[in-house]
């Protein structure tokens, strides 16, 4: 990991000082951006993407793991006044390096791929072709949806295939994502504390970290498994799973998403006790006591202001019931819910298309459910393809977890996933019309823990050494 951290570190550091060196020299290239140091940290950021992507590493799985999730924080950076939405070549940019390096590798390596691979691979893009070509919202998002739909998604499942029949394709993976959690952390922390100073309604930054905290958080629930197991093979075990758990712990709490706080915390200590013992579930329960006692303290010390973004969100939860109910009246997801079951009704067998919700709904990018969105967007059609897939990846997970409790980690992550996009909000892949995010990490995610099943039943893990 040390090593990790290091080579990827002086990459994006050189990165930056030669984009800034540049900018220096060609004032005109300021006009990129809404400042210098902005626009040295985009330009920056595809320099990064450009070397990590040509040269050799050792670290490659990494850099073409971490790309999609670093591009979350791109996209906060890039100039506002620039088109937004899922048609921005200047926002796809990192996704289509990172294609054109997988394609080469594909085609270098000449690998073989199973007929189930194959007609896996087939059938997501015919019926993906399908729900774009019919939406209403085609000249909004079509340069997005066929880039990460038709493109992206399938390459990285052949990609993330051909490396796992690597011996140590699971320690590299556990490494990777490791990495990314904390990245992802880190700079969760960043844009909350930088994000509460404002208080207007107009700002997002106040209650949503990463453009949406939701998206985020269901990218740390399938993250998560990956952090902790490699914390918990390292020789330091006992000290970095207890600061994994810390960290995902304040990222639950700065988050300021009611369905991180009565979903991802049970799932933490859950997921904690299936690969740890007893000791570190007691010392998680004294942290928890801890933080819930000196919480208001805790976040006044740091930064008076997120005070005012947690009351903002939980306010409203002042009587008592049920956790997830309670989420969807304060919210007004019902309405929208119903507003998508309408559609629906209306074009049953294949919807209105990928990205019609949008055009055609109340505005909002989605549904705030996995099922009323892909049931408006997507129909019969799309509701069986995808819970169809769901379904054999759960068999898979299961099949694994029957293998030790370590293992059960896996499908609980799955679970967690489904049950926070269906009760909370539909993260998969984020083709908006409008907004400025851009992305399909979950389907990545998901991949990746299907392929780390399927080697770790096959073959014990070594120990990490950091």
């Amino acid at each position: 990991m040390a090593r990790l951290i290091i080579a990827t570190g002086t990459i994006g550091l050189l990165s930056v000082g030669i984009a800034w060196l540049v900018l220096l020299l060609f004032n005109s290239l300021l006009i990129f951006g809404e400042s210098t140091i902005q626009t040295a940290f985009v330009f920056g950021f595809y320099t990064y993407c450009i070397v990590v992507l040509l040269l050799p590493s050792e670290h490659k799985l990494f850099y073409v793991l971490s790309m999609p999730v670093l591009t979350q924080f791109l996209h906060l950076l890039q100039k506002y006044d620039f088109p937004a939405g899922a048609n921005s070549l200047w926002r796809l940019l990192p996704f289509l390096l990172t294609d054109l390096y997988m394609v080469s590798v594909l085609i270098r390596l000449k690998t073989e791929f199973t007929s189930v691979q194959k007609s896996l691979v087939a059938s997501w893009i015919a019926f993906n072709f399908l729900f774009i070509i019919i939406s209403p919202n085609l000249a909004g998002i079509i340069t997005g949806a066929f880039t990460l739909y038709l493109v992206t998604i399938p390459l990285y499942f052949l990609y993330i295939s051909m490396l796992s029949r690597h011996p140590a394709f699971p320690v590299n993976l556990e490494r990777s994502l490791c990495l990314t959690f904390v990245l992802l952390a880190l700079g969760t922390f960043g844009l909350v504390y930088f994000g509460a100073q404002y208080k207007s309604a107009s700002n997002l930054l106040v209650t949503r970290n990463i453009s949406d905290t939701n998206v985020t958080m269901a990218y740390f629930i399938l993250l998560w498994p990956f952090a902790i197991r490699y914390a918990m093979r390292t020789v330091y075990s006992w000290l970095a799973a207890p600061l994994l758990v810390v960290l995902f712990t304040m990222v639950v709490v700065l988050s300021f998403s009611r369905g991180a706080v009565f979903i991802v915390l049970p799932y933490l200590l859950a997921s904690t006790w299936s690969v740890s013992n007893w000791r570190l579930i007691v010392w998680f329960m004294m942290l928890g006591l801890l933080i819930s006692a000196g919480f208001d303290r805790l976040i006044r010390l740091i930064n008076p202001d997120l005070a005012y973004a947690w009351q903002l969100r939980f306010a409203d939860f002042t009587t008592v019931g049920p956790a997830l109910q309670r989420i969807q009246e304060v919210s007004g997801r019902a309405e929208i819910r119903q507003l998508a079951y309408e559609l629906f009704l209306e074009s049953p067998l294949n919807g209105h298309g990928i990205g019609s919700f949008e055009l055609l709904g109340p505005g909002y990018r989605e549904a705030h459910s996995m099922f009323f969105t892909i049931l408006a967007e997507q129909g019969l059609i799309g509701i069986l393809y995808l819970y169809g897939l769901f379904a054999a990846l759960g068999c898979s997970l299961f099949n694994t977890a029957a293998s030790g409790r370590s293992q059960r980690i896996l499908p609980m992550a799955l679970g967690v996933y489904l049950l926070f996009v269906h009760s909370v909000g539909y993260v998969f892949v984020i083709i908006p019309g409008k907004s400025l995010t851009i992305n399909c990490i979950a389907p990545i995610l998901l991949v990746c823990i299907y392929y780390y099943s399927k080697s770790i039943g096959n073959q014990p893990i070594a120990t990490a050494h950091g």
